[in-house]
Order: C-alpha cells, then structure tokens, then sequence
C-alpha cells in the first residue's frame, strides 16, 4: 500500500498546508487525523490566498478528503470553510468521522476562563476551544457526530458540560449545533473503516498533522503545547488504522524557525533582525493573527523530530524568505552547564546555542543547495522537496525523488 505520512518539525506553522497541497494530487485520499481549528493551513494558488483549519489542505486537489477521528470539530467553522473551499472545488467527497468529538461554545468559554486564570503563566492558546474539547473527550463527558443521532443525548451532555463548567447552558446553544450538524450530516460515516478497506484495496493515501512536534502532548515544551498528538505516534490513534497501513513519513521545516505562544525557543532572534525577518516572512498567525517570534533553523531541534517521528524525508519551506537576509545563522548545538550537546530536549533548560554562519544566497544560488546539502549532513536524511515561493508550484523537487 501507498501512504505518506506528513508531520511537523518543529512548533506548528512551517507550510505544512503548501506541501501537503502539493503532494496531495498524487495520492487518492487525504486524511487530517488530530488538532481542531487551532491549526491553520495556508495556499495561494494563482494569486488568490485560503486559508482553512479544519478541512485536509489536499481537499483541493486529492479525490477524497477525510477529517478523522483525532480531529476536534467547530461545526460552525467547518460549515464556513466548506462554503468557501467548493467555490474553488464543486466535485469534492468529504468523509467525517462519525467519533469524531465536536468543540462547544462551552468549550471557548471554558478555554478564555483557564487562560485568565493562568495569569503571568498563561499559554498563549489560540482560545479555540480545542484544550476543552479534548479534556471533555478524555473526560468521558464530550459530545461525538454520532450522538446527533439521539437528540435528547446531546442535550444532556450540553447541560452536563454546563455543570462541570458552572456555566448556563440555554436550548440555543443545542438548537444551533443541530442545524450546523444537519448541514454536514451527510458527510458523517466510519471513517476507520473506509480507510481500512480503501487501502486494503490498493488506493494511496496522504496523512497530514496538524501543529508541529514539539508541541505535542507527550513530546513537546509541556505544558505550553497544544493537547493532541503532533507526531507520527499519532497517526495510528487519529486514524483507527494499525501500524501496519504507515509506510512512509515525511517532516516538514521551515527554512528558519517560528513560535506562537510560550514557551522555550532557543534560537529565537529579537530586535531588529527579528523584525525583519518576520516582515519578510509575512509571520502572523493564520489561526489568531498574533506575530510570530522567530529563530534561526536549529539543527538539534531537527535532529529530535527525525528520530521522534522516524522520518524518512525533510521538505525545506521558506527558503526564498531566508534568503533575504544578508547573513544566515544555523544553530548547530546547545550548552547547559557547561557541557555541550546536540539534540533537543524539551525538559532541559540551554544556556547557550552554538551557530554555524553561511552567506546569503539572493544573488548566488549555489549557497542555498551548500545550505541544504548541510542540513542533510547534519540529519542523516534526505530534503527532497523546496518551497521557494508561496504559491503552489513554487516547490523544487531535489534528485529523482518521488512518493
């Protein structure tokens, strides 16, 4: 069988949503399997900007998209975003996870109060909903697509959310869920098991993550992470399929690093130069509009994402944007305490990061494929793919590779 799985190298935001369009078109499903509208995906095609957070990015181009069981869904925005996307696409088929769990007005309420109550500690959450949404999953009082078949269970489990959270809950709030549910019904099915004979019959399927590693759940700089699994490790649990299906992954890095939130960010460039380099890059939130703090390309944070995640493949994004600059930092390994070391630990604390310098190459080529040809040194892996624009076909493929 032929599957792809795509994840993401470091905080979330390195163009996943380019790549993934990109490469969708060669496959015959793709699937989102964790994260909710927290997530953005950006594509520019001919000029003209989507941007999405809950569809799959390959809906334009791949002949079946699935949102899986690992998603978290804001019906209302699901609804906005396929009322806009079949403006560019009228022959799409979309499967929604009939287990999928749904994200509340509760959950927004609960997600502003936690946030405030935090204080000088606050996360930096997109306020979304999304960290509820999943402590209502896992506390075993969340609302699934399946339970709108029973119209009494889901308003119980609304005014029992509303006691949890000592919140009002109105008849409103029920009555709004339903007729956005009853727009996208009809998508609604066992989406494991669609998968599960789909490839067993020989079809070809990409897997997308939403967010990045190193916020994850279980592997990233806890507790300012995001409350899904972010990693290859997730994929079998978003998706209800075995191990077994997974045969290729794929990490996505942006030329440099981004952050939005808290939280540790060893190559981070303040002042001037990070200005510019967020100017450059247009870094502002495709979810929340926020700036982004931006960094250097750390190479010990790569390091971890390729064995954290197994991965086979790194596609660069943003290297015309890096390019920009007049000299480019890598940073290639940490010190704390004195002694020096070369992957990424989310737990320990880095005093210093060492960098290594390479000039520009706006006027010279040449010194982007040296730039690339070291982070493959350094990984151990190969970078196949380039993104060296915003728009879609702006991706250069390295060597002979092909999925």
């Amino acid at each position: 069988m032929d599957t792809l799985t795509v994840v993401g190298c470091q905080f979330g935001d390195e163009g996943k949503g380019k790549v993934i369009d990109y490469l969708s078109k060669k496959y015959d499903i793709t699937v989102r399997f964790n994260g909710g509208e927290n997530a953005g995906h950006t594509v520019v095609i001919g000029g003209s900007t989507l941007k999405y957070h809950l569809v799959p990015a390959g809906f334009l181009q791949t002949h079946v998209s699935v949102i899986a069981n690992g998603v978290v869904i804001n019906l209302k925005r699901l609804v906005e975003e396929i009322d806009l996307l079949t403006k560019f696409r009228k022959d799409f088929d979309l499967k929604i996870s009939n287990i999928a769990h749904i994200v509340t007005d509760l959950h927004f309420a609960r997600d502003a109060f936690l946030e405030k109550l935090r204080g000088a500690e606050q996360i930096g959450t997109t306020l979304k909903g999304i960290g509820p949404a999943y402590e209502s999953k896992f506390g075993r009082y969340g609302i699934r697509m399946i339970d709108f078949n029973d119209e009494k269970k889901v308003r119980e489990k609304l005014q029992f959310m509303g006691k949890i959270y000592q919140l009002p809950v109105e008849n409103e709030q029920a009555d709004s869920l339903f007729s956005y549910y009853n727009k996208v019904s009809k998508y609604v099915t066992d989406t494991s098991s669609y998968l599960r004979s789909s490839l067993d019959d020989g079809r070809s399927a990409l897997f997308e993550t939403a967010n990045g590693t190193f916020i994850d759940i279980e592997f990233g700089t806890y507790p300012f992470v995001t409350s899904s699994h972010t990693t290859t490790l997730g994929v079998t649990e978003g998706t209800g399929l075995s191990p077994k299906y997974f045969s290729k992954f794929m990490g996505v890095a942006k030329a440099y690093t981004t952050r939005v939130g808290e939280g540790q960010f060893p190559t981070e460039i303040l002042g001037k130069e990070g200005d510019k380099l967020r100017l450059f890059g247009k870094e502002f939130g495709t979810t929340t509009g926020r700036p982004r703090r931006v960094g250097y390309l750390d190479i010990p944070m790569l390091r971890r994402a390729v064995k954290l995640n197994s991965l086979d493949f790194v596609a660069l994004t943003k290297a015309d944007i890096l390019g920009q600059l007049d000299n480019i930092m890598v940073g290639v390994s940490y010190e704390e305490n004195g002694t020096e070391f070369d992957e990424f630990d989310p737990n320990s604390k880095v005093d210093r990061v060492n960098y290594e310098s390479f000039p520009s190459w706006k006027d010279n080529r040449r010194n982007l494929e040296k730039y690339t040809e070291f982070i493959e040194d350094e990984l151990k892996v190969p970078v196949v793919l380039i993104g060296t624009g915003e728009e879609r076909n702006q991706m250069e493929v390295r060597g002979d590779w092909s999925t």
